[in-house]
């Protein structure tokens, strides 16, 4: 009898009981009967039981959600999301959108690479296995290839959380059975001397391998050593590194202990314990350095010869798209831009506009005579002694000589004389020039046939002297 039937048969009974007319015919035994009846149909009925363990096997709509579990970890709401305390999934886990909440941890060694889990191991021969695969999906095939060396790991689960690794090298691939035949490698091939079996359940990645040099570059990321490594050219289980041949192309973080940075950290010019960069080759559209503190370091540009109507910089240049400080050729010296942008300035001395690297020091001071350097004793004569200060080969004016002290000096056999006179002409009154006249700045030998000499002595508020001396003769 199908539950419409029994439905039908029961609400037959109880009508029969509501509408009966007789005197005494609703007995206590034809009540009792029918609330019998009920029971036993309560007892088969196909619904879900609250005092014992049931099965519904008809589709179960929750029009409200659902809370399952006595402490109501898991939820389910209406809205369509669910929400638990953890979820282990032993096949595959297909997902339309996954977002982290906050973080996500990788922890240990995370490769890029080909990978699988191994489902079953046999031991065909010496040192050799036949693995099978698991399959995470209907389609899934296993992704080795001959000569491939695999690595993988097993946690030993003890306290100090130690692991064995096994390595193996592919010897034949069966796609169909998604199984691979490996050769266990030799202890002494391995990493730290050892080897190990393998076992069903553990990750098995793609290390390298021995013969196609296509297959023999991997990289990840290892929180346990705080870098990422990117490998090239592994052929076997141990890694090469030394003048020869190398297996490490990059790394990004702490540097491991290859020849590439070992000279570095002993000499002190990196640390171990600081994270850098190194790649075997770099390609970059810009590239900006900055010091500890992230201010961009600026970059020396040669222009060769300054030109009057180029733009200079020392700042960011947009169209090279870099920080960049110019630097020019001019006068016998080489100069740096040291403001933010200059055109039509030259470079010269006391031009805060530029900084001379090279020649800055090949200051110099030449005297030259307005009438000569030779004059007959008991003529009266006079001349001007101009001095000239040359910073290489621009000669620089009064006013780029600034707060310049300039101090002319007499040089001649009559030495008392000569003090009298530097007491007249004191530091900085005459300039660069000095009138010399026959009859008042000669000394008293000049008739003898002496001759007398004007030295200038140029002091710069640096402390920095230079000096030129001329003589005059009869």
């Amino acid at each position: 009898m199908t539950i419409a039937q029994e439905l039908n048969t029961l609400r037959d009974l109880f009508t029969a009981i509501r509408d009966e007319r007789r005197t005494h015919a609703n007995t206590a035994t034809r009540v009792g009967s029918a609330f019998l009846a009920l029971l036993d149909y309560l007892a088969d009925a196909p619904f879900l039981r609250k005092d014992q363990e049931d099965t519904d096997g008809f589709l179960l709509r929750l029009l409200k959600g659902a809370v399952i579990g006595e402490n109501g970890n898991i939820s389910l709401s209406p809205d369509g999301s669910i929400t638990c305390g953890s979820i282990r999934v032993n096949g595959s886990a297909v997902f339309d959108e996954l977002v982290f909440n906050h973080q996500n941890v990788l922890e240990g060694d995370t490769y890029f690479t080909d990978r699988a889990i191994i489902e079953s191991t046999e031991h065909t021969d010496l040192n050799q296995y036949r693995l099978v695969f698991r399959r995470e999906y209907d389609d899934d095939h296993v992704t080795f290839h001959v000569n491939d060396i695999l690595l993988g790991r097993v946690n030993n689960l003890d306290t100090a959380k130690t692991y064995r690794s096994f390595w193996l090298r592919v010897e034949s691939v069966d796609t169909d059975a998604n199984a691979a035949v490996c050769t266990l490698y030799a202890d002494a091939d391995c990493p730290g001397g050892s080897n190990s079996a393998p076992v069903a359940a553990a990750r098995v990645i793609r290390w390298g391998n021995a013969v196609d040099e296509s297959r023999q570059s991997t990289w990840f990321v290892s929180s346990n050593d705080g870098r990422w490594l990117f490998l090239q050219g592994v052929n076997k289980p141990m890694l090469d590194d030394n003048k020869y041949s190398s297996n490490y192309a990059g790394f990004i973080g702490l540097p491991p202990d290859i020849e590439a940075v070992r000279d570095l950290v002993s000499r002190g010019a990196i640390s171990k314990s600081q994270p850098y960069v190194y790649f075997r080759g770099i390609m970059a559209q810009e590239f900006i350095q900055v010091d500890y503190k992230g201010n961009p370091v600026y970059s020396p540009r040669d222009c060769g010869q300054w030109s009057v109507s180029r733009r200079y910089i020392r700042g960011y240049d947009e169209q090279a798209r870099g920080y960049y400080a110019d630097r020019v050729w001019w006068g016998g010296c080489y100069w740096e831009c040291s403001v933010p942008e200059c055109s039509g300035s030259e470079p010269r001395f006391n031009n805060t506009d530029w900084v001379c690297l090279i020649g800055g020091a090949n200051m110099s001071v030449g005297i030259v005579s307005s009438a000569g350097n030779f004059f007959r004793s008991g003529t009266d004569w006079s001349t001007d002694l101009i001095a000239s200060v040359y910073n290489a080969e621009m000669l620089l004016s009064e006013s780029e000589i600034g707060l310049a002290s300039i101090t002319w000096l007499r040089q001649s056999s009559d030495s008392d004389g000569d003090t009298a006179w530097n007491v007249r002409h004191p530091t900085g009154s005459v300039g660069l020039t000095l009138h010399v006249d026959s009859t008042t700045d000669l000394p008293s030998t000049w008739s003898t046939g002496s001759s007398v000499g004007f030295m200038v002595v140029v002091t710069f508020p640096d402390g920095a002297g230079y000096s030129a001396q001329y003589t005059i003769a009869n």
